[in-house]
């Protein structure tokens, strides 16, 4: 309005030069400042529907969302019936006096977030929980780390017959199921920082969710039963990371509609699967200790995920492989079209994509944070490192079976300029792969040593390519 106020003056100078045809011209613009003085002092945010502003109040912690009622007289009481109700570190007594003045019918979001606060009894929990479930509860999220360190907290029985919840995750809180397990519409379970979950729970829990299409387990201390099965004809998604697993134990996963699988864990049992349907798999098996011991346990890992179209394998689980080919074992050849490495040896990867992956069309490599043997840190020592790699690519080229590189489009590495070994594997693909469209070569390393970048640089973008239309790009990040 600044400019406007500017304007109105300078129109009422000129107006008492040309009284007459200035004052009509004055009189439309005087209508237009009220009128916009006016818009300016509406609210317009309270203009907004019930069921707007309700949306936006669902979006805040119930702390702030009380405090809307400061707005004006019409929010007093809308936060009262907002259907979503968040609780981050918020006293009890907050808590329990919000919920005896909730008035909403149902509610589709409860959260309780307890990472740092102290909490009362397990009773006033109880009674927070009961209150979410008679009010038919879609979303639950019970996040109690105060309480891992001070007791254990079991979840009451009322909430394994709660027939509504579609999304359940537990935190740092307890199972003892008395009575059958009745989630029927349930479609995502998140279960985080549990000790002692048995595979009879396991077995429980998934019979009464017979709806279930995401299950995330994680960071939890598995109980001594010999078997923990995973056993669901639902189930789209299962992500089990960093769980604590007894040496005894057989991990059974029968999931026949299973697309994503991602383990990330350190497994010293038998893992067996059955995953028809899966389409993308992530596995960081990790193991330590001898690998030979657990190659015959990885073998059958390896063929039960032979037909997934996209594998994501860690170091590992590379080794695994690599210690079967060395043992003459007879291996599947994989029909994977996308391969993701992590923390992997060139040599490795060579005998890997040579000899198990004839169908690749993507490849993606990571050298993550594996030590070399030999490590090279001043930058002439990269460089004399990097054309003694150059000078090796003949005895690396003789072991590389030529046609295992058909189908490859893309090839993706991220590799420290410290460890020059990917140069001859650079050039190994670039002669084998003849519809190679694009290569892309991130080197990490100190951004002040540009001669040596410049010099691998060079290298790459003059190798010889089969595939008359391979895009080159190396980049220092």
């Amino acid at each position: 309005m600044d400019g406007w106020e500017d304007y109105y003056r300078t129109a009422e100078a000129n107006r008492r030069r040309d009284p007459i045809w200035i004052s009509q011209t004055m009189d439309g613009w005087e209508d237009y400042y009220r009128t916009a003085e006016a818009n300016r002092r509406r609210d317009r945010l309270s203009e907004l529907p019930d069921s707007l502003i309700l949306t936006i109040l669902s979006l805040l912690d119930m702390r702030d969302a009380v405090r809307t009622t400061l707005i004006s007289q019409r929010w007093r009481n809308l936060w009262s019936t907002i259907p979503c109700l968040v609780f981050f570190e918020q006293t009890p007594s907050t808590i329990s006096s919000i919920l005896a003045q909730w008035k909403g019918p149902k509610i589709l979001k409860f959260c309780l977030s307890f990472r740092r606060l102290t909490v009362g009894p397990s009773s006033v929990i109880d009674s927070w929980l009961i209150f979410a479930i008679e009010k038919q509860v879609e979303e639950l999220f019970l996040v109690l780390t105060n309480w891992r360190y001070r007791d254990s907290y079991f979840l009451p029985q009322p909430l394994y017959s709660c027939s509504s919840i579609t999304k359940l995750t537990l935190e740092d809180c307890n199972l003892r199921i008395e009575e059958n397990v009745q989630w029927n519409q349930l479609r995502i379970l998140n279960i985080k920082y549990m000790d002692g979950l048995s595979g009879d729970a396991m077995n429980q829990i998934l019979l009464g969710a017979p709806r279930l299409e995401e299950l995330v387990l994680e960071d939890l201390n598995i109980g001594e039963d010999e078997n923990f099965n995973i056993r669901s004809t639902s189930l789209k998604m299962l992500k089990i990371h960093m769980c604590q697993w007894p040496e005894t134990t057989v991990l059974s996963i029968w999931a026949p509609n299973l697309l994503t699988l991602d383990i990330c864990t350190r497994f010293h049992g038998t893992c067996l699967l059955d995953v028809p349907s899966l389409t993308h798999a992530i596995l960081w098996l990790v193991h330590k200790g001898n690998v030979a011991i657990k190659c015959e346990m990885f073998n059958h890992v390896f063929r039960s995920i032979c037909h997934v179209e996209k594998v994501m394998l860690s170091h590992w689980c590379i080794q695994f492989l690599v210690e079967l080919k060395n043992k003459d074992m007879v291996i599947p050849l994989s029909n994977s079209k996308i391969l993701e490495l992590y923390n992997v040896d060139v040599k490795d990867m060579l005998d890997l994509v040579g000899m198990m992956f004839p169908k690749l069309e993507r490849l993606t490599v990571d050298q993550g944070y594996r030590n070399e043997d030999r490590q090279v840190t001043s930058g002439e020592e990269v460089h004399i490192a990097m054309v003694d790699a150059c000078s090796s690519l003949a005895s690396a080229k003789m072991n590389f079976p030529s046609p295992s590189l058909l189908h490859l489009k893309t090839f993706e590495a991220t590799w420290s300029m410290c460890d020059p070994s990917i140069i001859p594997v650079i050039q190994i693909l670039l002669e084998n792969a003849p519809i190679l469209e694009k290569m892309v070569i991130q080197l990490t390393r100190d951004a002040s040593d540009r001669e040596t970048f410049f010099f691998a640089q060079e290298k790459v973008l003059s190798m010889p390519r089969s595939s008359p239309t391979a895009q080159v790009i190396i980049s220092l990040v």
